[in-house]
C-alpha cells in the first residue's frame, strides 16, 4: 500500500513538473510571436492587436513574468510611435490583468503606476497604494517590502499631480479647492511613514532590497524625493488643510476668495471684489485676497484704459490698485501669503510684477500729466527687479522688461 502511494504522489509530481514546463513554453511561444511584432517596422493594426492579445496569453501562463511586462512597455511604445491610437489602452488593460491574475507581479505594478503617474491619473494611483498597501498587510518580509514600494511610489508620484490640481482648483468652486488640499494633504501625511517602513524593513534585512525588482525600487525612491523636495512647502498644505477644517470663519474666508477668483476670472469686477472684501471681514489676514482687489483694480482701468473709456476713472482705479499694492508688498514681506500651492516667493514677485505693471498702466495714462515720474519710474523698475529676481519665470516681468529696454518707462 505504502508502495502504491509512493507511486502515485511520484507520478503526480512529475505531471505537475510536466504542466509548469508546458505553461512555460506555452509563455515563450506567445512572447516570441508578440516580439516579432513589437520589433517589426509600421506593422498593421491588426497585428499590433494580437501582439497585445499575445503578451496577455503569455502572462496568462506565467502570471509572474517580468520579461511580458517588459515587451509590453516596448510594445505599447513602439505602436504608439507608429500612430496606434488604442496603444495604452491595451496597455493598461494588458496590465490589470496581470495584477489580477498576480497582485505580486511587481514588475506589472510598477509599470501601471508609471502608466498612471505619466498621465497624472490620480485616482488610479490612490487605488494602487490603496491595493499595495492591503497587500502589505499579509504575506512574507520580501512580498511586504515590495508592497510598501509600491505604495510609495504611487502616492509620491500622485503628489505633484494633487499639486497642480489645487493650485487650478484656486480659480474654480471652493469645494473642489477644499477637495484637491485634502487629497494633498492626506497623501503627504503617508508619504514619510511609507518611506521610514520601507527604510527600517531594508536595515533590519539588507537581503530585502537587493532582491526587489530594481525597476521598483528606483520608482520609489525617485517620486519620494520629489514629493518631498521641498518639506515646508508640503507641511503649509497639511496646516492649512487642517485650519479649513477647525477654523470656520477661516474656512468661510478661504471660501470667498476662492470664489472672488472666479468672479475676476469673468472680469466681474464688483462681484469680485464684494468677495474679497467679505474674506477680509471674515479673516483680515487673508492677504491673498488683499492682492486680487490691486489687481481687480488694476485689471478694470488698464482694461477701460485700453478700450477708450473714461481716462479719469482709468486712472483713479491704477492709482487706488497702486496703492493696495504697495501695502499688500507690506504685509508680504511681513507675513507671507496664506492659501497653499502659491510659493511665498512667487507670491511676492507677483506682487511686484503688479506693482511694476500699474505703473507703466499710470505712465500710459496720464502721460504728461503724471507727477513725480522720477520717482515712479525708479519704483518701476526697482519692482521690476525684486519681480525676476524672485520669480525668474514669471511671463509679465519678463514681456515689461523687454518692453522697458526697448522703449523706456
Amino acid at each position: 500500500m505504502k508502495t502504491r502511494n509512493l507511486l502515485l504522489l511520484l507520478a503526480a509530481a512529475v505531471m505537475l513538473s510536466g504542466c509548469g514546463m508546458l505553461k512555460q513554453k506555452a509563455a515563450e511561444y506567445y512572447l516570441g510571436r508578440a516580439r516579432k511584432t513589437a520589433a517589426a517596422q509600421n506593422p498593421p493594426p491588426a497585428a499590433i492587436e494580437a501582439a497585445f492579445t499575445d503578451i496577455e496569453l503569455a502572462l496568462s501562463y506565467a502570471p509572474d513574468s517580468r520579461q511580458a511586462v517588459t515587451l509590453l512597455e516596448d510594445l505599447a511604445e513602439a505602436a504608439s510611435r507608429n500612430g496606434f491610437a488604442k496603444a495604452q489602452e491595451l496597455e493598461a488593460g494588458a496590465l490589470r490583468k496581470a495584477l489580477a491574475a498576480s497582485p505580486s507581479n511587481w514588475a506589472a505594478r510598477e509599470a501601471l503606476i508609471n502608466f498612471f503617474a505619466a498621465r497624472g491619473d490620480t485616482a488610479g494611483l490612490e487605488a494602487m497604494a490603496a491595493q499595495s498597501q492591503e497587500l502589505a498587510a499579509s504575506g512574507d518580509a520580501q512580498s511586504r517590502y515590495c508592497a510598501l514600494l509600491a505604495a510609495l511610489a504611487a502616492r509620491a508620484s500622485a503628489l505633484p499631480w494633487l499639486e497642480s490640481e489645487g493650485y487650478l482648483a484656486l480659480n474654480k468652486t471652493p469645494e473642489v479647492f477644499f477637495e484637491k488640499t485634502a487629497a494633498y494633504a492626506a497623501a503627504a501625511e503617508k508619504i514619510p511613514g511609507l518611506k521610514a517602513e520601507t527604510e527600517k524593513l531594508a536595515a533590519a534585512d539588507p537581503s530585502l532590497k537587493k532582491a526587489a525588482p530594481a525597476e521598483l525600487l528606483s520608482a520609489a525612491e525617485v517620486a519620494a524625493a520629489d514629493a518631498l523636495r521641498d518639506p515646508a512647502a508640503v507641511n503649509r498644505v497639511v496646516l492649512f488643510s487642517s485650519r479649513t477644517a477647525s477654523d470656520q470663519a477661516f474656512r468661510k474666508a478661504v471660501e470667498s476668495t476662492v470664489l472672488g477668483n472666479a468672479a475676476l476670472i469673468r472680469r466681474d469686477y464688483p462681484q469680485a471684489r464684494a468677495f474679497y472684501q467679505g474674506a477680509l471681514n471674515n479673516y483680515p489676514g487673508m492677504l491673498d485676497a488683499a492682492r486680487q482687489i490691486a489687481e481687480a483694480d488694476f485689471q478694470e482701468g488698464a482694461g477701460m484704459a485700453a478700450t477708450g473709456g473714461d481716462q479719469k476713472a482709468a486712472a483713479r482705479l491704477l492709482y487706488k490698485a497702486y496703492g493696495e499694492v504697495s501695502g499688500a508688498i507690506t504685509e508680504a514681506l511681513k507675513s507671507g501669503n496664506v492659501l497653499p500651492f502659491i510659493k511665498p516667493d512667487k507670491f511676492l514677485g507677483e506682487l511686484y510684477s503688479l506693482k511694476a505693471a500699474d505703473l507703466a498702466a499710470l505712465r500710459a495714462v496720464e502721460g504728461k500729466r503724471l507727477r513725480n515720474t522720477a520717482r515712479l519710474q525708479s519704483e518701476f523698475k526697482a519692482a521690476l527687479d525684486e519681480a525676476l529676481k524672485l520669480n525668474p519665470e514669471g511671463r509679465l516681468a519678463r514681456e515689461m522688461l523687454d518692453r522697458y529696454n526697448k522703449e523706456g518707462f
